[in-house]
């Protein structure tokens, strides 16, 4: 019994993960306002998010300039700002972990955007996934266009 409500909530995410893909491929502002508020009517904030988060994984190795598209036209959604919390983590743990320094090789600014010297990001792009690669480059293009460190 247990299983069969697994099986059936997993596949029902994914379904949900595939259909809201499909529609943020059509890059229309209306649509995917729309259906993520229909998403948060039917299934609660932090389902949507979960959904939203997945689907930008799966834009970013499929769809990449889909993904991009989105994180330039909704900054505000709540799956934005998460999945941005997560990426800035992951490129400060993989900094670290580089032997970079923070407040000299890079920073991270109270509005949560993240900073690097040239070489810090050329060793930073080359530690990630091809995934990660689009949103970290999102993230440091967004912070350069308004700070460079």
């Amino acid at each position: 019994m247990y299983e069969q409500d697994f099986e059936r909530e997993y596949q029902e995410f994914n379904a949900a993960v595939n259909l809201f893909v499909n529609i943020l491929k059509f890059k229309d502002r209306d649509l995917v306002e729309t259906c993520e508020q229909v998403l948060m009517n039917l299934m609660g904030s932090r389902y949507t998010q979960n959904i939203m988060n997945a689907a930008l994984f799966q834009l970013a190795e499929s769809a990449p300039d889909t993904c991009q598209w989105i994180w330039q036209n909704f900054p505000y959604l709540d799956a934005c700002i998460t999945l941005k919390e997560y990426v800035v983590m992951l490129a400060v743990q993989k900094l670290i972990g580089q032997g970079f320094i923070l407040g000299q090789d890079f920073s991270v600014t109270s509005e949560g955007e993240l900073l690097v010297n040239q070489n810090a990001r050329a060793v930073l792009m080359q530690s990630i996934s091809d995934a990660d690669r689009v949103f970290v480059t999102e993230i440091l293009d967004a912070a350069q266009q308004e700070k460079t460190y």
